[in-house]
């Protein structure tokens, strides 16, 4: 019958004996009280950089945002554009006509229907409004890229405060706030832009945000309460050594572990990142004429 090979101190890995061993020694008087210091401190640095990063995710959202209004604002005034040399052409023309070519009966049907041209479309555009939806556009634009500027500075005067945690949370919540008020303002995108900014005009940065949160949460109390069961076994290792069971459990507790961390490494924001900012810089540089 086969056994399994004894495990020594060697085989564990430092970091989980010097992080901890101390305070499993403890463990008599309250046995959760040196693990839960660690695991908090643990926490704490994890939530930190988690907070970092939705706060780069914000930054590159609120920048996306303002690009893709703003380029809403160029479409629209392309159109704009349109109608004015259409109508410049069409009003020149029936002006001009009429000088070069004598008076007979299809000059006055051309100018005619010229005429009714020219009015069709001098109502179209009094109706469709242009110069307030390019003004509304920008505005919003503008209201994004000062909030893309707030949380800049933000970031850089609060990288390394004291109580960074507490301030980024807050920090976050509060722009939340902002960015629902901006959705509140009804500001339809364009038809012919949405192709463009699927992701950007559709996404609930939010929502990932907090999915991912949530993911990260759940993972890394799982792990805490593998390391804390790593911790238990390490600091009695000769019993385990004497059970088969207890051995096995010690190694599968490793291989469980460093299965999450792999997984954490995949939870993360830069897939969000890249996918709206990539959707971003292939329109960032586009003519007027792709506005049409």
């Amino acid at each position: 019958m086969q056994t399994a090979p004894e495990i020594t101190i060697d085989d564990i890995p430092i970091q989980e004996c010097v992080n901890y061993g101390s305070s499993i020694n403890d463990s008599g008087s309250g046995s959760g009280s040196g693990s839960g210091s660690d695991s908090g401190s643990d926490f704490e640095q994890t939530s930190q950089s988690d907070l970092l990063s939705e706060l780069e995710v914000i930054i590159t959202f609120l920048k996306c945002k303002s690009h893709l209004f703003k380029y809403s604002a160029d479409h629209v005034a392309s159109y704009c554009c349109l109608v004015y040399v259409a109508t410049l052409f069409l009003s020149g023309t029936i002006t001009v006509l009429p000088l070069l070519v004598s008076y007979e009966k299809w000059l006055l049907i051309i100018i005619s229907i010229l005429g009714a041209f020219t009015t069709g479309i001098t109502i179209a555009n009094k109706h469709a409004n242009f110069d307030n939806t390019i003004q509304k556009y920008n505005s919003i634009s503008t209201a994004y890229n000062t909030l893309e500027n707030e949380m800049i500075v933000f970031k850089s005067i609060n990288m390394y405060s004291y109580d960074k945690y507490r301030i980024l949370y807050d920090k976050i919540r509060e722009i939340e706030t902002k960015i629902m008020e901006l959705k509140c303002a009804v500001v339809e995108i364009p038809s012919s832009v949405q192709p463009h900014f699927v992701i950007i005009s559709n996404i609930d940065i939010f929502s990932c945000i907090h999915k991912i949160e949530n993911d990260r949460k759940l993972l890394t109390n799982r792990i805490s309460s593998i390391r804390y069961e790593i911790r238990r076994m390490v600091a009695d290792i000769e019993s385990v050594n004497q059970d088969v069971k207890q051995k096995m459990r010690l190694k599968f507790l490793f291989d469980s572990k460093k299965k999450i961390k792999d997984e954490l490494e995949n939870i993360n924001y830069a897939k969000i990142i890249t996918e709206i900012e990539m959707e971003r810089k292939t329109h960032s540089k586009a003519g007027w004429l792709t506005h049409l």
